[in-house]
């Protein structure tokens, strides 16, 4: 890892109110949270101590290597006027900034919208953190300016990743931590802009992912793909924290829309362009596994937190395809069901990644478990509750095979499983019964039954329930129903 140094910042801003101040406290604590040292009056001044003296010391210490400016009204006004402490700092502000070395060191944050800015800075670029919906945007702005690591700069040589702050050089780095901070600050103090920055985050998100894409110019392409999958599990932990703290701090509907829409846009991840060089096999099936373990994730901590109305939406969405969308099977622009986020081919993993595992993707996905936010066998579970959700659209239609989702974690289910899901056991509680039965559109478990009697129509083999390749283990969905306590012939 590359070594950084730690920016120290003084920040200089007026006591106008107690509201005033806190907000100031709350940006000079995320700063800290961010690794940068900030020299602030509350922290550093105690009683007895000289204000004007602290002030001019902190202006004029070699070891200050930035200074911020709080501007609201009353900042400006005791700056124009040289009043008070302000003043006092303005006056040696204003000299500092027209120096040569003053070039960057000063910036003005607008904390009060519409505020006007001091006369001796007015002309000058300044951070507007007084609008809430851009606030995450600005903020990083800030951060970037702390550490002089601007988002706009020439790229490294040999192609090295640009970086936030700090990575190794060949990590791909995703510029996401901030709007994620600010989603979960905002979760967590109940901010009523808290559904906007959830929204950021997941734009911020979707633009950022296309940095993973594989080359023909990868000298080894399935070590790039290895890297590219290791690269992307920290942030599937972010995204995994974000949906973890919605359940637990949000009850606004509205949130869970922009999940549906950051769904359907992942589908943009996976065209092709007619008459134009065609994408790498291996390429599009890594963004097709990142999506499966964004949308697994979602699903595994809506069952995990029984955000059962919410999973509801989700699950009966209409996903719009986009347009040259990769699977050609798929004619119409729409997709009914969410099995559009299962892989639907994986050679390159089935080949070059797992060429002898029973269940290749299910596979891939245990090794990505690190029992963060959701365990493996929580996993399972959704996987195989999302199989059993899919036997509901009607076994007997033509297009039943690309309805279906097919369970690939769910072997570790089928191999050594005895005993129902748990949603299922919780479901011997009626009213617990009454979300699961409306979240499967269904009024009871009949569908389930016909499953088994097709089973025994077709002697060994049931031609609806998932075998894996050269094992001889299936789905028992009598056992993991719970049918024989749920359901009354």
């Amino acid at each position: 890892m590359q070594q950084v140094d730690v920016p120290k910042i003084f920040i200089s801003y007026s006591w106008s109110s107690p509201e005033h101040e806190e907000w100031v406290l709350e940006l000079a604590e995320s700063l800290i949270n961010d690794g940068i040292d900030i020299a602030l009056d509350k922290w550093d001044l105690r009683e007895g101590d000289d204000t004007i003296t602290f002030m001019e010391s902190m202006v004029n210490d070699p070891t200050i290597t930035k200074i911020i400016m709080i501007i609201d009204e009353k900042y400006t006004e005791r700056a124009n006027q040289r009043s008070g402490g302000v003043g006092t700092e303005s006056t040696i502000l204003s000299h500092e900034l027209y120096s040569k070395k003053g070039k960057n060191k000063i910036v003005a944050v607008i904390a009060e919208p519409n505020a006007p800015k001091p006369t001796f800075y007015a002309s000058r670029l300044h951070v507007d953190l007084s609008n809430s919906d851009r606030y995450a945007e600005e903020y990083e702005k800030l951060v970037r300016w702390a550490y002089d690591k601007y988002k706009y700069e020439k790229p490294k040589i040999l192609g090295n990743a640009p970086s936030f702050i700090v990575a190794e050089d060949d990590q791909v780095a995703l510029f996401t931590n901030t709007q994620y901070r600010m989603a979960i600050d905002a979760l967590e103090k109940g901010k009523n802009n808290a559904s906007s920055l959830i929204k950021q985050y997941l734009d911020k998100l979707h633009s950022e992912l296309p940095k993973f894409a594989l080359s023909k110019q990868d000298n080894n392409i399935e070590e790039a793909f290895k890297q590219k999958l290791e690269h992307f599990q920290p942030h599937l932990y972010e995204f995994k924290k974000i949906v973890d703290a919605v359940c637990t701090h949000s009850n606004d509907p509205k949130i869970f829309k922009h999940f549906r829409s950051f769904l359907e846009s992942l589908l943009s991840l996976l065209t092709t362009v007619p008459n134009q060089e065609g994408r790498l096999i291996a390429d599009l099936e890594l963004f097709s596994f990142f999506n499966y373990q964004l949308f697994l994730s979602l699903v595994t901590i809506l069952i995990k937190n029984e955000e059962f109305n919410e999973l509801k939406e989700i699950l009966d969405e209409l996903y719009m395809l986009p347009q040259n969308f990769h699977d050609h099977y798929l004619l119409e622009k729409k997709y009914t069901t969410f099995s559009v986020f299962v892989p639907q081919n994986y050679d390159f993993i089935r080949n070059n990644l797992k060429p002898r595992y029973h269940s290749a993707l299910g596979d891939l996905v245990k090794d990505y478990s690190d029992d963060k936010v959701i365990s493996f066998e929580e996993i399972c579970e959704a996987d195989t509750f999302l199989f059993i959700k899919s036997l509901t659209y009607g076994v007997g239609d033509n297009d039943f095979h690309i309805k279906r989702w097919w369970p690939h974690v769910s072997f570790y289910i089928a191999r050594n499983r005895y005993r129902a899901l748990k949603v299922f056991v919780k479901s011997e509680r009626s009213a617990y019964f009454s979300q699961i039965k409306n979240l499967l559109n269904v009024t009871d478990l009949q569908f389930i039954v016909d499953i088994l009697e097709i089973k025994s129509q077709h002697f060994y083999s049931n031609p609806y329930i998932p075998k894996w390749d050269n094992a001889f283990v299936s789905l028992d969905l009598k056992i993991l129903c719970n049918l024989e306590k749920l359901h009354t012939p």
